[in-house]
């Protein structure tokens, strides 16, 4: 590693020329007061060869004599022409000629040694300490930390040097001036200029403090906040150079003070930046809703509150955000609601089972929980600037039938569904548990009625037996009613729920008629009843008055203990609307229900078996228009209930 040094200048440049020496100049007092130690033999032209390393008195006792020496070595020089020059200089190789000092020390005569020596005692300098001046207190770095010291060779070497340029006659005036007048040369200093950085870097340390930001966090409860700290700095590098430059001199003493200045930093992140941050959080949560059309779920502050985060910026500000990811698990309930199945396009068939159309696909709908998670974070965002109330209706994405109609339209054309209508039921010995109203639909399911072609429900339904699978089921007999009393009983549901699917389609409708008393299981006004007895029928029809095919399509359908059937009529529609009115009433009288007492029932048991309809007059019109508005059919149908009164039967 390089050490700093104040740099030495040659000493040639302070010499001056000597002077002629005046008469008597070998006279100089003193120049022969001590004689040569005892067994030395005399130096070269009769001078004594130096004493080692003499002490700083004596040195300086004795200048005055190697100055008259030298003088009057020189007046001999002269006089013995160049030969005496010659032994002259000789007599001081590798000692330091008469006159220079460093830094006050005489070096006249000494050899490197001596001088080293004589240097090393007078110099000082790695004695003494630097002092690092701060605020909380000093620090002191003792100058052997950093191997402070005289430069003590380079300074030798500049004194062994000096009066020595050039060949010896052209030398010797400057010598004669140096042993007159003497020179001087500028002491300099050695350190370890890394050594005093690390030092200084390492005192300074412990004042450097790094600043604390405030922080934030979202709690059970709301924003938890943390305080910010100031810290302080240091330049250690400004400090190590001042006291650098102030080492380096010579002259410094043996305690340099270096102020210190240290400097406040703030923390990049303050306690108003989060207090901000925590208020905008308390805009932010609130509860807020979801919605799908008509529909709403509830988005509560707690659950909001969750996922509340914050994120800091490059300039320390400090804003609430929303993290999306925590979203979804909120709206499990809304995506059920949400969802929807696709509808794949279907074949519809005819009874021999012949594809004769094709019922179109529609896609199904499926929550898009990222799409909306991101509409409410964005809604709970923009509450922080306006404060307004968080409703968000959700997104959703399509979910592609696994056959669309375009699939299935290159195998047959694509029907509309022109009418349909579904009756719920319960699945009981009144109906034969379901078989006298679903055997109807299954016979029927896949008739093709063409155009002009009437459909007759007996005609399509054909024998109703035991082995077509009917059995016993309910009808009105007299006054009562028999649960069991017909065969196919209950097969009005079937023909009630057809007929209603034929009105709807606007068909032309031919036979309708009313049950006895209203069951309020069918729409009021539009019950058809069918029923066979002693010769007398009552029939329900309806004739395809369009100018394409339709195909009727029966479909049972069970969930626990009710049952479900529905009629659909496909087709293609021919633009024609349809506008049913509701249903007027009239002449009502109000049924009761009465309580009976039989021995038919366990005692206590209680049994309904007649359930209470009013005495009502109905109509219910019907208006069917073509697509230019033009009038086809203009219908209406009377129904007249009787009155009905409802028996509780109780066990005696």
């Amino acid at each position: 590693m390089d050490e700093a040094s104040t740099p030495v200048p040659p000493p040639e440049t302070a010499a001056e020329p000597a002077p002629t020496p005046g008469p008597g100049a070998d006279d100089v007092p003193g120049t022969d007061a001590e004689p040569a130690p005892s067994g030395s033999p005399p130096g070269p032209g009769g001078v004594d060869p130096p004493s080692p390393a003499p002490s700083p008195r004596r040195r300086g006792r004795q200048a005055g004599l190697f100055a008259a020496a030298f003088v009057a070595g020189l007046g001999i020089a002269l006089g013995a022409v160049g030969a005496g020059l010659a032994i002259w200089d000789a007599g001081y190789e590798a000692r330091v000629l008469p006159g220079v000092h460093v830094a006050g020390v005489d070096l006249s005569g000494l050899d490197r040694a001596g001088a080293s020596s004589a240097l090393e005692a007078a110099l000082p300098y790695g004695a003494g300490r630097l002092v690092l001046r701060a605020p909380s207190g000093d620090v002191a770095i003792p100058y052997s930390v950093f191997r402070r010291r005289a430069n003590v060779d380079a300074l030798v070497g500049a004194a062994l040097r000096a009066g020595r340029a050039g060949d010896v006659a052209a030398r010797l005036p400057g010598q004669l001036g140096m042993a007159v007048r003497g020179v001087t040369i500028a002491p300099g200093v050695h350190l370890d200029p890394e050594a005093l950085a690390a030092a200084v870097s390492a005192a300074l340390a412990p004042l450097a403090v790094a600043p604390v930001d405030a922080t934030i966090s979202m709690g059970a409860s709301g924003a938890v906040t943390t305080r910010a700290r100031e810290g302080a700095a240091v330049d250690a590098g400004r400090v190590a150079a001042a006291a650098l430059a102030a080492l380096r001199d010579a002259a410094a003493p043996a305690e340099v003070v270096v102020p210190v200045d240290v400097t406040p930093v703030d923390p990049v992140v303050s306690d108003l930046a989060v207090q901000v941050a925590a208020f905008q959080a308390s805009v932010l949560i609130g509860d807020g809703s979801v919605t799908l059309g008509k529909q709403a779920w509830t988005l509560n502050a707690a659950t909001v509150r969750s996922w509340v985060g914050f994120s800091v910026a490059a300039d320390g500000s400090v804003r609430p955000t929303v993290d999306t990811s925590r979203i979804p698990a909120a709206l499990a309930q809304v995506a059920g609601k949400v969802s929807q199945p696709a509808r794949p396009a279907v074949f519809l068939r005819d009874r021999s089972g012949r594809v004769v159309g094709v019922a179109a696909s529609s896609d199904g709908r499926s929550l898009d929980a990222a799409a909306t998670s991101q509409r409410i974070a964005d809604a709970l965002l923009a509450r922080v600037a306006t404060g307004a109330a968080v409703s968000v209706q959700v997104a959703t994405a399509p979910v592609p039938p696994a056959l669309t109609t375009e699939q299935a339209a290159a195998r047959a054309p694509v029907l509309t569904l022109l009418g349909t209508w579904t009756t719920w039921f319960p699945v009981d010995d009144h109906n034969y548990y379901g078989a006298n109203i679903w055997i109807p639909a299954q016979v029927i399911n896949g008739t093709v009625l063409g155009p002009g072609q009437t459909f007759e429900w007996w005609a399509a339904v054909g024998d109703v037996s035991p082995a077509q699978g009917y059995g016993p089921g309910g009808v009105i007999a007299g006054d009562h009613t028999d649960p069991t009393g017909a065969l196919g009983g209950g097969m009005c549901s079937s023909s009630t729920t057809l007929f209603n699917a034929a009105l709807r389609a606007g068909l032309s409708i031919g036979a309708r008629g009313n049950h006895r008393y209203y069951i309020d299981r069918y729409p009021l006004g539009l019950d058809a009843t069918v029923w066979k007895m002693r010769g007398s029928v009552q029939d329900m029809s309806f004739t395809n008055d369009t100018g394409s095919p339709i195909l009727i399509l029966g479909l049972r359908t069970r969930s626990g203990g009710t049952g479900y059937v529905t009629y659909q009529l496909w087709g293609v529609p021919d633009g024609r609307t349809v506008s049913i009115s509701a249903p007027v009433v009239s002449n009502v009288v109000r049924a009761t229900t009465s309580v009976r007492s039989v021995t038919t029932l366990r005692p206590g048991v209680r049994r309904q078996t007649e359930y209470p309809s009013n005495q009502m007059d109905v109509s219910v019109s019907r208006v069917v228009r073509d697509r230019d508005g033009r009038l086809i059919h203009a219908d209406a149908w009377r129904s007249s209930y009787v009155l009905w009164n409802g028996v509780i039967e109780i066990g005696l």
